[in-house]
């Protein structure tokens, strides 16, 4: 692992542990056993470092869903893909699943750095978009779609791991089947 991704690792369990008041660059440092000289190499300063950490979780998040994407499968397939793989995703990454849920909406994260994750999801926003031209969806407006998708999962996850619930493969289909049925168009009801 790269000392930067060290860091950066480090400061992401940090900003989830401590919050963004209780981290400090000297505190991130020891936690990524570097010098503390060695976080300002390549951070300004903790609004830096953790603007840097929310594009690292997304850029994570977005490689692991195009290794798991089936671009030439049905529209339903793929949304199906989509949203197991993004449940998958945070539960394999705790602490980006974490990081994601206190600091999404934060104004701490730049908007000139939110605008660097549209090229990123690129693939998907088109996907979207091609689905409704098709009339397999029942929207063209993709944040719409996507938000409350994106946030139920995260919420009804936080409020397993809050209950130490199991998350059970039953229970991400059942996600992914309700996010489906939101999504599709009233007239699409078969594979398509």
């Amino acid at each position: 692992m790269s000392k930067k991704k060290q860091i950066l690792e480090a400061a992401i369990r940090s900003f989830v542990e401590r919050g963004l008041q209780g981290s400090s660059m000297a505190l991130v440092a020891k936690e990524a056993k570097v010098a503390t000289g060695s976080v300002y190499n390549y951070f300004e300063g903790k609004e830096h470092l953790i603007n840097e950490c929310f594009l690292h979780v997304k850029q994570s998040e977005v490689q692991f869903l195009l290794d798991h994407y089936e671009k030439d499968a049905s529209y339903e397939q793929r949304f199906r893909n989509i949203y197991s793989n993004t449940i998958r995703f945070m539960l394999d990454n705790c602490s980006y699943f974490r990081f994601m849920h206190m600091y999404a909406f934060s104004p701490v994260i730049l908007q000139e750095t939110r605008d660097k994750l549209y090229p990123l999801f690129e693939p998907f926003i088109r996907l979207y978009e091609t689905a409704y031209e098709a009339g397999v969806t029942r929207s063209p407006e993709v944040l719409e779609q996507h938000l409350p998708i994106y946030g139920g999962f995260s919420y009804l996850i936080h409020y397993y791991f809050v209950n130490q619930e199991e998350i059970t493969d039953e229970k991400i289909e059942s996600m992914v089947d309700f996010a489906w049925l939101a999504l599709r168009a009233p007239s699409h009801s078969q594979k398509g």
